[in-house]
């Protein structure tokens, strides 16, 4: 993966989307609770997650046996 696609910042929309979490609630108390990455401030009201963090979340998730 190039720099530039790792050091991307995701909108809340886009890590939902990417994540398939279906609330913000969700999404929020996870980060808060430490089970899913924190996002960074940006200032003025703009949170981002960086891309990386979660593609690393999502990596070392268990797979699911049948």
């Amino acid at each position: 993966m190039d720099d530039e696609k790792r050091n991307a910042l995701l909108t809340q929309r886009e890590v939902m989307k990417l994540t398939g979490f279906r609330s913000r609630t969700s999404l929020y108390r996870r980060s808060k609770g430490g089970t899913f990455p924190k996002p960074v401030k940006l200032g003025l009201g703009q949170i981002r997650w960086r891309e990386a963090d979660i593609n690393d979340w999502m990596s070392s998730l268990p797979l699911r046996d049948f």
